[in-house]
């Protein structure tokens, strides 16, 4: 397997559909999230997803919904090419989930060879944990005021490769209002922190994607779930007939 690096946009995976991640391929993304956190998707759909991405030319990444060996082992073994761990919100929890992702001496992850991570066997065990410690990819998700001062501590342990930063859940946990100045302060400085100390950094961008990738320091972006592409193209659809309807009149 070859190594893989951030690529620049990607899509979150909530359907239950692997057509989604072969849609979302042909639109010119270059990575899929396939949410197993907040999406309903069973493990066979998410081994299907991953293989079909890999096929597409599409980084194959997986949202769990914690770093049990459960949430962790299936999806690495699957083929994925990394993880996203939501709610790590200091280096403590992001030591955590390195363990939980990497292979002893590193970490806890148990090895299994026989499946697509390992090309069903065919890679010697030495090639197999090799490529689980230096390829697979590890995104921890900041998405809390705590994890946003301690950003730097987390981008920093050995391990992690990326830091996402999660706006939702941050006014969230943080009951911030819509419009908050005091969030867009926060994730500013942020933004800020991570690239003096060249952290690599995402997060979660639709109309501003030029704006953050050129001028806030992100390295990628994901632009939205398959869900909320339907939704948005569907209404313009029909919103788009129907006015058209009215103007011509009966």
């Amino acid at each position: 397997m070859t190594a893989v690096s951030f690529p620049q946009l990607g899509a979150w995976v909530k359907l239950p559909a692997p057509e989604s991640v072969e849609l979302l391929a042909l639109a010119g993304f270059d990575f899929v999230v396939i949410d197993a956190e907040h999406g309903a998707i069973d493990i066979r759909t998410m081994s299907i997803m991953i293989g079909l991405a890999r096929g597409c030319g599409l980084a194959p990444f997986v949202r769990v919904a914690g770093t049990a060996p459960r949430d962790v082992q299936v999806p690495l073994d699957a083929g994925a090419a990394g993880l996203f761990v939501p709610q790590v919100d200091d280096a403590a929890r992001a030591r955590d989930a390195v363990r939980a992702t990497r292979f002893p001496p590193l970490g806890r992850r148990g090895a299994g060879p026989s499946g697509r991570a390992g090309r069903w066997g065919l890679d010697a065990l030495g090639d197999y944990l090799r490529s689980g410690n230096d390829e697979v990819r590890l995104v921890v998700q900041a998405e809390s005021v705590g994890a946003l001062s301690a950003i730097v501590e987390i981008g920093e342990v050995a391990g992690v490769d990326a830091v996402f930063i999660g706006p939702t859940d941050l006014a969230v946990s943080g009951r911030f209002r819509e419009g908050d100045g005091r969030s867009a302060n926060l994730v500013a400085v942020a933004e800020q922190r991570c690239v003096d100390h060249r952290i690599t950094l995402g997060t979660t961008a639709s109309g501003n994607a030029s704006e953050l990738l050129a001028h806030r320091g992100y390295d990628f972006l994901v632009l939205g779930a398959d869900t909320t592409m339907l939704r948005q193209g569907a209404h313009a659809l029909v919103s788009a007939v129907r006015t058209a309807a009215t103007a011509v009149g009966p």
